[in-house]
């Protein structure tokens, strides 16, 4: 692990170096740290340069002091991230907000990306209203308030029955999630609009949904899959976290897209 400085804090960060392989930006979901990978690591480590990090007041980087953030601001943090890790390209594999934080930086620094596969993710997630909600509830009850109801959607009644253990690792990455920093970063989804600039990416595009995903709908992954050039949709029987739910199934199609 290694700590990268970006504007007065610092951004706990995993580096895996491949010498000769492409590098392999994997982004994180909104209340969780860089742990919710652990699942994809053996099986992408042998052909990628594996880099994935912590945003502002989650796992163990530093809290922010800013009462909003942009998804602008998150993208900056993933390039310096990528900047100080000395890769100039990578493919992007981003969930759920790391999709938005992905999305963004295809956008407007298309010379970076490789490849990007954009998971459980959307490009607009009204209304404005339900996000204010949740801000103002974090900040006056801390997240232990909100935490069932994300695990509720993010995972299917089934797997939370069979997977106690792999549920609870995500119960413990919400409530240790700094609540000021969870709240500017929802301000960033909250206020993110991306379905017209979304139509000038021009990295092959990877979506992939889920069948039970009732935080992020099929619809969702549609709009991404019609609005971005060539873009190809894959659907797996999961909830939110389809990368935990299905990591054989997510591994393998995140291996031959990227390989293809």
């Amino acid at each position: 692990m290694k700590l990268i400085a970006v504007d007065d804090i610092q951004l706990r960060c995993e580096h895996l170096p491949n010498p000769g392989a492409p590098a392999l930006l994997l982004l994180n979901s909104l209340g969780t740290s860089l742990e919710m990978w652990d699942e994809q690591i053996d099986a992408l480590r042998e052909r990628y340069e594996i880099v994935r990090f912590d945003a502002r007041g989650h796992g163990r980087s530093g809290a922010t002091a800013r009462t909003e953030l942009s998804i602008g601001d998150l993208a900056r943090d993933a390039l310096a991230v990528l900047d100080g890790c000395g890769i100039a390209r990578a493919h992007l594999c981003g969930l759920s907000l790391g999709g938005m934080i992905a999305m963004y930086i295809a956008t407007h620094w298309p010379d970076r990306v490789l490849k990007l596969a954009l998971c459980n993710t959307s490009a607009y997630m009204p209304p404005r209203e339900a996000w204010q909600a949740r801000i103002e509830t974090v900040h006056t009850h801390g997240m232990a308030a909100l935490t069932e109801g994300i695990l509720e959607r993010w995972f299917t009644p089934e797997f939370r029955l069979a997977h106690p253990d792999r549920v609870e690792r995500v119960r413990a990455m919400l409530l240790e999630t700094e609540p000021r920093s969870y709240a500017a970063c929802a301000a960033a989804v909250r206020d993110m609009d991306q379905r017209e600039s979304i139509r000038g990416i021009m990295a092959k595009t990877l979506v992939i949904a889920g069948t039970q995903d009732l935080a992020t709908p099929s619809p969702h992954a549609e709009l991404i899959r019609d609005t971005i050039p060539g873009a190809q949709l894959l659907v797996i029987d999961a909830a939110h976290l389809s990368n935990m739910e299905q990591p054989q199934a997510f591994n393998g199609a995140l291996l031959g897209f990227l390989a293809a």
